[in-house]
């Protein structure tokens, strides 16, 4: 090859043809940049990684180095092109003459079109700055998420979510900003974490964490070059090591509910043996006297008392008792003791042996709901039995339909539908299957053994006492946005 076959230098067309190369690689392509100077070889390998993220190696062969080991004949040849990686299929080569003017520059330009057909470029600039240039100015082929979490229904309950950072195709130098809330993070505190995508699979990129009291930050991010993002408005960010697996292990079901003004209504089953009667009032008793020694809001309190219906017309049917009616913890404490000292209401025949009054219960504790004027914020319905409610009318269960033709899953529903409304049960029944499925619905936000009671962990299910501690490893997707 002569010099008059090497083009005149073009940095403007070289670069051009660098981007178009390599927004062109996909997957599983590579590009190879070979440049040709006075004293050696230097080659760069770019190919796209798991992110998308265009990345280069490169490395340098000196003549000098070459024709010790060769000489300048067919085992140089050979030994050069082993170096460029020629000829690779499915590659493409870009072939960039620094020194025009050397004769063995002109040698392995010749060596290298001769093993793969290349345009050949020209440069009087470092070729290793185009390069870096252009993999800074490539444009981003797949968006670039913050994980963040956010409420998903009731009771609390908490998703990942990815928040759009940086868009496909967008450049070094984009900035994003957002507003996230951090709750209490733990050992490592809040950690921003930004993931690509491959399908559905979120693929992790990088994460910084910083500990930070809880509340709303104002954040924004950085695109400094495709493959880093800088983050600003978050406190003593680091570098956090952590693994996608690691984050992921810190990551709670739901929050904690929150504290506050509450109504707790206790109904209580006093059907069956008098020990066992004796034993859920005792129940009742402790979550009362508990929540009236909490540092919080002691709420208000109702008791509610239910027994067995008879079908025996010379017997009447008790109804349900309501013993207090958002009264203070002593009032209800006072209920209590008589409820107590009278001990099983309905045992034995001509009652139901297998079902309780339920529904009667429900029914009586909407009815006084919705006749409260000023009702607190929140309500709680403690239920304590094991029994199975009446079926509104005749089913297979062959249990007898309720004498006031009550429908317990209406009246549920009905209950789930009003605002700040929470279902906790204490049931005799192991967990096993035996207890009926309203007893899922009774303790949908917390439910707990008669024989195992954990009062702290009952009470802060409910939002009734303070919770203990619950980290929350990525920040929470602010309401407004």
């Amino acid at each position: 090859m002569t010099r008059d076959a090497v083009p005149e230098p073009d940095e403007d067309l070289l670069g051009k043809a660098l981007a178009r190369a390599v927004a062109g690689l996909t997957a599983t392509g590579r590009l190879v940049v070979v440049e040709v100077a006075a004293d050696g070889m230097t080659t760069f390998e770019i190919h796209r990684d798991e992110h998308g993220t265009a990345l280069g190696r490169q490395w340098v062969l000196p003549w000098i180095t070459l024709t010790a080991e060769h000489g300048w004949g067919e085992d140089a040849r050979q030994a050069l092109l082993r170096a460029a990686g020629l000829p690779t299929p499915g590659s493409e080569v870009v072939v960039v003459s620094s020194s025009p003017e050397s004769a063995t520059a002109l040698q392995a330009l010749e060596w290298l079109r001769e093993a793969r057909t290349a345009q050949v470029f020209s440069t009087t600039a470092p070729i290793t700055g185009l390069v870096r240039d252009v993999l800074v100015g490539d444009p981003l082929c797949r968006s670039y998420d913050l994980v963040v979490m956010r409420p998903a229904g009731a009771g609390g309950r908490l998703e990942l979510a990815g928040k759009l950072l940086f868009p496909v195709g967008s450049r070094a130098g984009t900035r994003t900003e957002l507003t996230v809330r951090c709750a209490p993070g733990g050992e490592h505190g809040t950690a921003l974490a930004v993931v690509t995508r491959q399908g559905r699979e979120p693929r992790l990129l990088s994460v910084h964490s910083a500990r930070v009291d809880p509340g709303p930050y104002v954040v924004t991010a950085e695109l400094v070059r495709p493959g880093r993002v800088r983050f600003a408005g978050l406190p003593g960010l680091t570098a956090d090591r952590r693994t996608w697996d690691d984050l992921l292990a810190d990551v709670p079901d739901r929050l904690p509910p929150r504290t506050g003004p509450a109504h707790l209504i206790c109904a209580v089953e006093v059907c069956g043996p008098d020990v066992k009667v004796e034993e859920r009032l005792g129940r009742a008793r402790q979550m009362i006297a508990f929540l009236s020694g909490e540092p919080a809001e002691a709420p208000r309190v109702s008791l509610v008392s239910y027994g067995a219906h008879s079908f025996d017309r010379s017997v009447r049917d008790r109804p349900v008792e309501v013993v207090a009616w958002q009264a203070s913890a002593e009032a209800a404490l006072k209920g209590l003791d008589t409820l107590e000292e009278r001990g099983a209401v309905t045992q034995g025949y001509p009652y139901h042996p297998h079902a309780a009054q339920v529904e009667d219960m429900l029914a009586t504790v909407a009815a006084r709901l919705s006749r409260s004027k000023s009702p607190p914020s929140r309500h709680v319905l403690l239920t304590i039995g094991d029994r199975r409610p009446h079926p509104m009318r005749a089913d297979r269960s062959g249990v007898l339909p309720c004498p006031q033709r009550h429908d317990w899953q209406s009246l549920l529903a009905h209950l789930e539908q009003l605002p700040g409304f929470a279902f906790g049960a204490i049931c005799d029944q192991p967990e096993d299957g035996r207890a009926h499925r309203i007893w899922r619905h009774l303790g949908a936000q917390a439910l707990a053994h008669l024989d195992a009671l954990d009062l702290q962990g009952l009470a802060a299910g409910l939002g009734l006492a303070a919770p203990a501690a619950v980290h929350v490893p990525f920040p929470l997707l602010d309401e407004t946005e």
